[in-house]
């Protein structure tokens, strides 16, 4: 038996289901595999839920899927029990909580990993074994003569285009974040001292690019550097980049530079 609703979920008609497995209703890989757990289901009948904290999916009659939470119980008819399934499209349940874990972790205006995600990546790889690790400490100069002179959002502007340019100049694996208003953290894993030069000059190689076409209001950044040979020594890496970041920012402030020093 199935009910409206189910086949308006399923976009099957009454008779493409009635009489036939309801393995029709599951994605082919999963079908061998849910045969087995239907059948040993039928030798305990239990109201449960299906595969509790996994993601299953279903199949519609044109051969998409969705995202389903199933719950099955087993109901008395005609001297027999009978199983019985209430099937729910959780798509849009999906979509919001992976929104949440997204926010959770990312900077709402850059785009880039926030303070929380850094943090938590930093204290993994000091406990890890991946190493050496490289760390990279920016700080953009002159964001707040911006905010000032221009407003806000042009401040703001800033900060998105040094965050694409950020999240083009490195690699996939490394983790890229605003962790402050105008700070930003790159952790390397797996890269010595000489990939972070290499690293180093491909992001200034990449923000001055940029900047020639955003001759108006460049984006200017102090930036220190330092690699730790393992985990236990990644705060103190941190720390000396943090060092070399300020002073960057306070030699070019002496010789009153507007652009990026390499």
């Amino acid at each position: 038996m199935v009910n409206e609703a189910t086949l308006k979920l399923f976009r099957f008609r009454e008779e493409e289901l009635v009489g036939h497995f309801i393995e029709r209703l599951v994605p082919e890989a999963a079908r061998g595999p849910h045969l087995k757990h239907r059948e040993r289901w039928v030798e305990r009948p239990t109201t449960r839920e299906m595969r509790c904290g996994e993601m299953i999916h279903a199949r519609r009659s044109d051969g998409t899927t969705f995202p389903a939470e199933i719950r099955l119980s087993a109901i008395e008819a005609e001297g027999r029990l009978w199983p019985a399934a209430i099937v729910r499209d959780v798509t849009e349940r999906q979509k919001e909580q992976e929104r949440l874990r997204y926010l959770g972790s990312h900077d709402g205006l850059t785009g880039l990993f926030n303070r929380t995600f850094y943090e938590a990546e930093k204290a993994r790889l000091e406990r890890g074994r991946e190493h050496p690790i490289s760390v990279f400490v920016l700080d953009v100069d002159g964001l707040k003569d911006v905010n000032d002179k221009y407003g806000h959002d042009a401040g703001d502007r800033v900060l998105k285009r040094l965050g694409a340019v950020l999240r083009g100049a490195f690699r996939e694996e490394d983790v890229v974040a605003r962790v402050g208003g105008d700070e930003f953290a790159v952790l390397l894993p797996n890269l010595d001292a000489e990939g972070r030069l290499a690293a180093r000059e491909r992001f200034f190689v990449d923000l001055e690019r940029h900047n020639e076409v955003e001759r108006n209001l460049p984006v200017v950044v102090s930036l220190g550097g330092a690699t730790a040979p393992n985990g236990c020594a990644l705060a103190m890496a941190t720390r000396l980049a943090d060092v070399r970041m300020y002073e960057q920012k306070h030699a070019r402030r002496g010789r009153g530079a507007t652009s990026p020093a390499h």
